[in-house]
């Protein structure tokens, strides 16, 4: 892969999301490089279940013990409910819209949760946190943090387009961000 190179070339990039990154001015990978994040947010603070209180923004890690779509009552929205625990408790999570998280997440999943914990009169919750799995299918972590990509570390925030979801910019970077050291230093 060279600097000059199509995105559309870049692994996971079909008509659909090329059309979205050309909207944002983005042709080639020297592009892909220069665009940079508006700002970022720091989810290094990893807790532990049993310690958080409301308010509090950070990751917390544990193992999925339930996860189901249900209608809300009031919106007619889908809902997606979950509890994950680790040994100090369990919590609650929602996210609003999101239907196929039921299908990609399972029960024993361990799960990497960044987002704001807010309190209501059914105890502690996250609302829409950023997710991922923490252990790949047939691999075991040395380090919980180490294999996570958007949440458990300092996250940077791109503008998008309608479409387009800040793990496919996030992925795009990933793939291409070893060949900044291709760029000719002018200063």
């Amino acid at each position: 892969m060279q600097l000059s190179t199509s995105v559309s070339q870049l692994a996971r990039v079909g008509s659909v999301l090329e059309k979205w990154v050309k909207h944002l001015g983005i042709y080639t990978v020297h592009d892909l490089l220069w665009y940079f994040p508006f700002r970022y947010e720091d989810f290094r603070n990893i807790a532990s279940i049993g310690s958080l209180k409301d308010g509090w923004e950070g990751t917390i890690q544990g193992t999925l013990s339930l996860i189901a779509n249900r209608k809300s009552p009031r919106k007619r929205t889908l809902l997606t409910e979950a509890i994950i625990e680790d040994s100090t408790g369990q919590l609650r999570v929602v996210w609003f819209g999101q239907p196929f998280l039921a299908k990609s997440l399972a029960v024993g999943d361990r799960v990497s949760l960044s987002g704001k914990v807010k309190s209501d009169r059914y105890g502690m919750q996250m609302v829409s946190p950023s997710y991922e799995k923490i252990v790949p299918e047939g691999a075991t972590p040395i380090d919980d943090a180490h294999v996570t990509t958007h949440t458990a570390r300092i996250v940077p925030l791109y503008s998008l387009t309608t479409g387009m979801t800040q793990k496919q910019i996030r992925f795009l970077m990933s793939e291409v961000l070893p060949l900044a050291s291709r760029i000719e230093e002018w200063i």
